[in-house]
């Protein structure tokens, strides 16, 4: 997948997050990411992809380094400013 369609699923996931998304500092990526991360173990696998449709789909595209996982980076997640 190219980094246009990479792009476009990233804003899909956002936008579907944003309009649920109750606090003003949230980051609905992430939110989505700590969802979807069944075992809490920082990163998706492809067992835990299957529960988002269009995630599975793009899910090897996503998965930069070919490691059968992805990591916030790779998912879309927006690293925070340290205050």
């Amino acid at each position: 997948m190219n980094s246009l369609a990479t792009y476009g699923l990233t804003m899909t996931l956002a936008a579907t997050l944003f309009a649920v998304s109750t606090s003003p500092h949230a980051d609905p990526v992430q939110d989505l990411f700590n969802d979807l991360d069944a075992d809490k173990d920082g990163k998706l696998s492809w067992q835990e992809s299957n529960t988002y449709a269009e995630l599975k789909t793009y899910f090897s595209s996503l998965d930069a380094n070919q490691d059968g996982y992805l990591t916030p980076f790779e998912f879309g997640v927006t690293p925070r400013a340290q205050s």
